[in-house]
């Protein structure tokens, strides 16, 4: 039986439980050799089409962006990695003004789209 418990270091606080779960030091961004002119090597970059660029924006920091909003929370890193992040895979999920409104944004699990609100969110869309 795996205990997720176990996987974590420091149980003090939120920020402690994620920088210490072993659970996430198994993660490992890909990277990509870019060349120089002369076919040498002049550095890395991470490679994009991996699922922390692909799948963690659409299916993770969007979904918490939509229920941040629903709870009339502003969130301003997870908007401004979102931003970022949609720039580097060439998405739009947040338009210019914040809004999970860009011509992606089916691609996301958007709660409220859902027909999920403040009032439902604890429980699921159950009638």
């Amino acid at each position: 039986k795996i205990c997720l418990e176990d996987q974590v270091e420091d149980k003090t606080d939120t920020a402690s439980v994620i920088r210490t779960n072993r659970a996430f030091g198994k993660h490992y961004i890909p990277y990509t050799k870019v060349e120089d002119d002369n076919g040498g090597t002049a550095g890395v970059v991470p490679t994009l089409a991996h699922k922390f660029f692909e799948t963690d924006l659409p299916y993770g920091l969007c979904t918490w962006k939509d229920i941040a909003n629903m709870l009339d929370v502003d969130i301003p890193l997870v908007t401004e990695i979102i931003f970022w992040n949609q720039k580097l895979i060439k998405k739009e999920y947040l338009t210019p003004d914040g809004r999970l409104e860009g011509k992606d944004i089916g691609e996301c699990i958007i709660p409220s789209k859902m027909g999920l609100t403040v009032e439902t969110l604890e429980y699921g869309n159950r009638t």
